[in-house]
């Protein structure tokens, strides 16, 4: 009785080391991708010329192209001091993978425009399906 109720501890226990394992795998994914997002900020002004008695159009921009990524880890969030200013959550369907949850949240950014942002991925095995659902918590900074 003894060696089965310790069997039975032990391979509780790997469960839920491999299941945290994965979870964290997924968090690293998520950091990763949401690291190579980013926005393009336009500055400048654009010169149109359409000439009357031809069929061409000249269009000339001058300006500023500027490449701007803020994701920002809690670590950093807290060592630059920034300020929460939004908490939202982006729920997954069953049997949704990683990158459509991922796309939830790019739609999400997009949408809010946040200075900074950060994100952390949660997963929840779903009954005897051998799927997961994801949550993900969105944190907006100032």
């Amino acid at each position: 009785m003894k060696k089965a109720v310790l069997t039975l501890m032990m391979l509780t226990a790997s469960a839920t080391a491999f299941a945290q394992s994965g979870a964290h795998l997924d968090q690293q994914k998520v950091d990763s991708d949401m690291q190579q997002l980013s926005a393009i900020k336009e500055e400048g002004a654009a010169f149109i010329m359409i000439d009357e008695n031809s069929s061409y159009v000249a269009v000339e921009f001058v300006g500023k192209w500027e490449e701007i990524n803020n994701y920002v880890s809690h670590k950093e969030a807290k060592q630059r001091k920034l300020e929460k200013v939004n908490k939202q959550f982006v729920y997954s369907q069953v049997g949704d993978t990683l990158e459509s949850l991922e796309q939830k949240v790019v739609g999400h950014i997009y949408a809010d425009q946040p200075k900074y942002f950060s994100v952390d991925v949660y997963r929840d095995y779903h009954g005897d399906s051998g799927e997961f659902n994801y949550l993900a918590r969105v944190v907006e900074y100032n």
